[in-house]
C-alpha cells in the first residue's frame, strides 16, 4: 500500500520498504490499484520469481518475495484484521510453513482458450477476465502440468468446439486422475469416451477417473469428487487438521459438531476419539459422500443436511461438548453465530481461509461469551496471499 497526497494506491508487485514505478490498473473497491512496472529500490526479501508468467498470470501474486518473508508478512495480515475488530492475535501463535513450497497443490482448474493452434489451458490474468495461455505452473503437481498438453491435444484431434474450463485433481498417494470438463452453454452431445480414451493414451502413467478417486491419510480412506470440496494442499491438510485436532483435544465421553463439514475428512478424524460427531452440510453431494465416507472408516458420524443456521436450530442445547467450523470465504451468517451461541458448546475451533470474516465472528463470539485461547497460521497457499487460520475459543474463560 503507498500513499501520494493523501490518495492510497494498492500497488501489486511491490514490497514494504520499495521505491518502485508503477501504472495505475484502475480501482479495486473503490481504492486506486497500480502495477509495479520497474524496482528502484528492492527490499532485501525480494528474489527472482520461478515462474516466467509471474507479473501476468494472476494465481500467484507473492514469488517475488523470499519465502520466510511471505510468512512474516502473512502473519502481519492476521495481526492487522484481528486489530481492526479490538482482538489480539496471541503471541504464541505460530506459522506453520512448508518445507518446499512448491508442487503442493492436488488440484487446479484451468480456462479453455483456442488459439491459432487450437485449445489451450491456462488462468485468468491479474483481475481480468484474458485468459493467459500457460506451459508450467510450479505450484501443480507435476502430474497436472504433464496433464494440460494432453488434454488440449486430445481437444484438438476430435475438433471439440466450447469449451469453457478443466479441473483436475491427483491421487496424492496412487496414480489416478480425477478429471472434468465444462462447456460454455448447455452441455453438448460430444464424444466424451472417445476423448477419455485419447488422453488416456497420452498419459500411460495415469489412470483417468471420471466420477471419483481415493484421498488417503492416518490409515483412514475418503472418497473424492470433483464437484465437492478437497483441500488443494494434501501436505498442509495434515498440518491444518493435526492443529485443529489437537485444540478441538474431543475425548471419548464428548459430542462433537462439524459445522461446513463437507465429504467429512475432519468428522471421521475426530469420530476416531470422540463418543460420536454430527456433520451438517449444505451440498446435496457432499453429504452423499459423507455419509459413505463414514462408513467406509466405520466412524460414528451422523449427518444432518441443510444450511447451518437453519439446521442447528433442530439441535438439543447440551449434546455437544465442543464444535469445529470451517465456513467458505465469507464466514458465518450472523444466524448461524447466534445458534452457535444458543448451543454454547465449551470449546469452538474456527478455521478460516479469509482473515477479514474470521476476525469479524471471532469477535461476534467474543461478545457472546468466549475467548480466544490459541490460535495458529497454517500456509496453504505458498506464492499466493491466501491465508488459513485456526482459533480455539473457550465458553466463559477468564
Amino acid at each position: 500500500m503507498a500513499r501520494d497526497e493523501g490518495k492510497v494506491w494498492l500497488v501489486n508487485y511491490a514490497l514494504p520498504g520499495e521505491v518502485v514505478e508503477a501504472e495505475p490498473r484502475g480501482k479495486q473497491g473503490g481504492v486506486s490499484v497500480a502495477n509495479a512496472t520497474r524496482v528502484i529500490e528492492a527490499s532485501p526479501h525480494r528474489v527472482e520469481a520461478r515462474c516466467p508468467y509471474f507479473g501476468a498470470c494472476g494465481g500467484c501474486q507473492w514469488q517475488h518475495a523470499d519465502y520466510a518473508h511471505q510468512l512474516e508478512l502473512k502473519r502481519q495480515v492476521v495481526e492487522e484484521a484481528w486489530a481492526r475488530v479490538g482482538l489480539r492475535l496471541p503471541p504464541d501463535t505460530p506459522v506453520l510453513g512448508m518445507d518446499d513450497p512448491w508442487r503442493y497443490r492436488i488440484r487446479g482448474e484451468f480456462e479453455a482458450v483456442p488459439g491459432a493452434e487450437g485449445w489451450r489451458f491456462g488462468f485468468h490474468r491479474l483481475r481480468s477476465h484474458q485468459v493467459l495461455p500457460i506451459g508450467t505452473c510450479d505450484i501443480h503437481d507435476l502430474r497436472i502440468e504433464q496433464a494440460l498438453p494432453a488434454f488440449a491435444q486430445a481437444a484438438n484431434d476430435l475438433h471439440l468446439a466450447n469449451l469453457q474450463n478443466l479441473l483436475l485433481t491427483v491421487e496424492p498417494s496412487g496414480r489416478g486422475l480425477l478429471w472434468r470438463m465444462r462447456h460454455r452453454g448447455k452441455e453438448p452431445d460430444w464424444p466424451r469416451d472417445e476423448f477419455a480414451r485419447r488422453v488416456g493414451e497420452l498419459l500411460p502413467d495415469q489412470v483417468l477417473l471420471d466420477e471419483a478417486m481415493s484421498l488417503e491419510f492416518w490409515d483412514m480412506s475418503f472418497r473424492v469428487r470433483s464437484d465437492t470440496f478437497v483441500q488443494t494442499n494434501y501436505q498442509q491438510m495434515l498440518v491444518l487438521y493435526k492443529t485443529a485436532l489437537d485444540m478441538i483435544a474431543a475425548g471419548a465421553e464428548e459430542h462433537v459438531l462439524d459445522l461446513y463439514a463437507g465429504i467429512g475428512t475432519i468428522s471421521v478424524a475426530i469420530a476416531r476419539t470422540a463418543a460420536g460427531v454430527t456433520a451438517v452440510e449444505e451440498n446435496p453431494r457432499a453429504v452423499q459422500l459423507g455419509r459413505l465416507n463414514a462408513r467406509i472408516n466405520s466412524a460414528r458420524v451422523e449427518y444432518l443436511p441443510g444450511k447451518v443456521e437453519t439446521v442447528l436450530r433442530q439441535v438439543r442445547m447440551g449434546r455437544h461438548q465442543a464444535a469445529i467450523l470451517d465456513p467458505p470465504w465469507a464466514g458465518c451468517e450472523p444466524a448461524a453465530l447466534a445458534e452457535l451461541l444458543r448451543l454454547g458448546p465449551d470449546r469452538l475451533v474456527y478455521v478460516s481461509c479469509e482473515p477479514s470474516t474470521h476476525a469479524r465472528d471471532l469477535i461476534g463470539l467474543v461478545r457472546g461469551g468466549y475467548r480466544v485461547r490459541r490460535a495458529a497460521i497454517v500456509d496453504m497457499f505458498p506464492q499466493t496471499y491466501h491465508i488459513e487460520t485456526v482459533a480455539l475459543l473457550e465458553r466463559g474463560a477468564g
